[in-house]
């Protein structure tokens, strides 16, 4: 159910958001904002822009503000889009949120160990080697989809068996994957058909929104690893909080495209269940303020009462 209008206006976020998720998403980061006395800027899940370049308030810790400097310094080495200013200073916005959640598990790798040993027992996780940010392995190269994918976050790691494998994660939050496919290109088909898990009766849904965005990201990984051999195996991670419908609905369309009894390398995970998993192993602060921040939507119903 949407918020009511009286407490969208309290909180400065009375906007015409397109999905009653993305509502409640926008006056949940105000309310936080709010909590925390910053000041806003036009609406209330926007901050100040110099004061959150200045401060990194739009980031849960010292050590993922400095990741996300460091990371904006050297964007242009490997053609990384990292997106002004709305990464200082948008609230809701995704990609603060994916440095929020995996900026703190870079600088912890034994950590990030042993979080996914527990989320993929299946893969028989080492170590986790590497992670990062906004990366694709060689953006519109026709060596892979040939288009502008990247993951949001891309983490590696070398199995008990010592090959190098790795998750390919896109980040969602108050997205309702209401965007326009892109353009099509014959090499998406070329690499499903190799894969040899998808129904191909089915193309012309894959084509189309809500999961061609879904499809090309999962094509992504299955071309590094099937297409080329850059690595053994590869898993495509969709995480996604537990209360939007839309990101739910768009994960059920795409399963549906998939052949029975086939691995097909799809992962589909709530934010919730990393941060729950997350908690089992650290129980530093940010892991709470990630919760309160993003998750704890009985916030609003106690600020209407």
């Amino acid at each position: 159910m949407k918020p009511s209008k009286e407490l969208r206006k309290k909180y400065e976020t009375d906007y015409n958001d397109r999905t009653d998720f993305a509502s409640k998403a926008r006056l949940l980061q105000s309310i936080w904002r709010a909590e925390k006395g910053y000041d806003f800027d036009k609406y209330g899940n926007f901050l100040k822009l110099n004061f959150a370049k200045q401060t990194g308030a739009n980031f849960l810790t010292k050590g993922i503000f400095e990741i996300v400097k460091q990371e904006i310094q050297n964007k242009h080495i490997d053609s990384k889009v990292i997106k002004e200013p709305r990464i200082w200073n948008n609230l809701l916005s995704s990609q603060p949120l994916a440095f929020n959640v995996f900026g703190e598990l870079i600088l912890d790798l034994r950590l990030a160990t042993s979080i996914f040993k527990v989320l993929y027992p299946c893969r028989n996780i080492k170590n986790v080697t590497a992670i990062e940010f906004e990366y694709s392995p060689g953006r519109k190269s026709i060596k892979y989809t040939g288009d502008s994918s990247a993951f949001d976050v891309f983490v590696v790691y070398e199995n008990e068996l010592a090959e190098s494998c790795f998750f390919g994660v896109e980040v969602k939050y108050a997205e309702n994957l209401f965007d326009e496919p892109a353009t099509h290109k014959e090499t998406y088909e070329e690499i499903s058909i190799q894969s040899e898990i998808f129904e191909m009766s089915m193309l012309d849904k894959l084509k189309e929104k809500p999961i061609q965005q879904i499809w090309r990201d999962h094509l992504l990984v299955l071309s590094m690893f099937i297409k080329n051999n850059d690595f053994k195996t590869g898993d495509f991670i969709y995480l996604y909080p537990s209360e939007n419908d839309n990101c739910k609905s768009g994960i059920d369309q795409y399963s549906q495209t998939f052949k029975n009894g086939i691995e097909n390398y799809f992962r589909p995970l709530t934010l919730e269940k990393l941060i729950d998993t997350i908690k089992f192993f650290c129980s530093d602060n940010w892991v709470r303020e990630f919760e309160n921040r993003y998750l704890k939507f009985e916030k609003i119903s106690n600020a209407s009462s």
